[in-house]
């Protein structure tokens, strides 16, 4: 089997309105920026979208996020809910179904709950997922918020209340890998006895590593992983260089 690339976008903060901007930024642009420079790489062999797709959740905003994923890709997708996301509306609007290429497996985690900003994993959906990594394959599993701290204070204190259990899950299943969105920053974190953990930046602003909400100047990112036959996962995060990113402070409702 070749190796299996996998892009990741996250974070896209959409409104239902093509050129609404939040923080000065128009995030749809944004997001096709992104998505445009991602697909002129290389087309994915699949797609995940880990959460806060939509500011404002909606029908419309994430039939808006669908339709710009579908202009530049239309190969397999796999989105998850984020803490600005709500349940219903992305389920049904969205592909939330687990993937299987080749003998990967591409498993989703929610870590949502509608209308709360921080992370945590029910306890039927911590057995559901134990269910589906029991199967045959390595796997990729893809969440929204982070199970440890980062370094960040004020987005720390919206990791996964229970992420040693979600972890615990991930070591004893051998998972090849845990990504995820929310703190907007990347991030990389090797552990002995667990997957390696991934955070990506935002296809819209970014956050700083700052005590109290902060934001910086770097531009929209994604990543990539590359999955090969031995069940090894390669990874990179690029960014949109010449994507005119303008950060109005005063601009909308903060995320």
């Amino acid at each position: 089997m070749n190796a299996l690339h996998i892009l990741q976008v996250t974070d896209c903060h959409l409104f239902a309105e093509p050129g609404a901007t939040l923080l000065g930024v128009r995030v749809r642009d944004s997001l096709e920026a992104v998505l445009r420079a991602a697909c002129a790489e290389r087309t994915p062999d699949a797609l995940l979208a880990t959460g806060d797709l939509a500011q404002r959740p909606s029908a419309a905003t994430y039939g808006l996020f669908l339709a710009t994923v579908r202009e530049h890709f239309d190969g397999p997708l796999l989105c998850v809910p984020g803490n600005h996301d709500h349940g219903a509306p992305f389920a049904a609007a969205l592909p939330t179904e687990d993937l299987r290429l080749g003998a990967w497996r591409l498993l989703a985690v929610d870590t949502h709950q509608d209308d709360v900003v921080g992370g945590t994993v029910a306890q039927r959906e911590l057995e559901r997922l134990a269910a589906v990594l029991d199967g045959d394959g390595p796997a990729l599993v893809a969440g929204h918020h982070c199970p440890v701290a980062t370094g960040c204070p004020w987005l720390d204190e919206h990791r996964i209340d229970n992420g040693e259990a979600l972890l615990d899950l991930l070591a004893a299943a051998e998972a090849g890998a845990y990504v995820f969105g929310h703190i907007h920053q990347p991030f990389e974190q090797a552990r002995g006895e667990g997957p390696p953990l991934y955070g990506t930046p935002s296809t819209c602003f970014q956050f700083a590593q700052d005590a109290t909400f902060g934001i910086d100047d770097k531009k929209p990112g994604y990543r990539w992983l590359v999955l090969d036959a031995q069940g090894g996962v390669r990874t990179r995060v690029e960014r949109v260089t010449d994507y005119p990113l303008r950060i109005d402070l005063t601009d909308r409702d903060r995320p």
